[in-house]
C-alpha cells in the first residue's frame, strides 16, 4: 500500500468520540459530555452549563445527562 493510500485511509477514519464524566456527588448526577478529545474543565463547565440553559431545569437526583460534542470555536 503506497503512503497516499495509508493517509487517505487514516483521514477518512472518524475519531471516535470520548466520554467526559463529571459526578456530581453533593446532587447525585452525572454528566457525561461527548467530545473529539479530552475536554478541561473550563470546556467541560462551559458545556454542562449551556445544556442546563437549554433544558430551562436542573436534572432529577440520579439522573444521567449525556451532553453531546460542544461545537469546537
Amino acid at each position: 500500500m503506497s503512503n497516499i493510500q495509508e493517509y487517505r485511509d487514516r483521514k477518512s477514519m472518524k475519531s471516535p468520540e470520548i466520554e467526559n464524566i463529571v459526578v456530581d456527588e453533593v446532587h447525585d448526577r452525572t454528566y457525561v459530555v461527548m467530545a473529539h478529545k479530552v475536554l478541561n474543565d473550563g470546556e467541560l463547565y462551559s458545556a454542562i452549563r449551556v445544556e442546563l440553559l437549554k433544558r430551562g431545569s436542573f436534572p432529577a437526583k440520579g439522573e444521567r445527562i449525556v451532553i453531546p460534542a460542544p461545537k469546537v470555536r
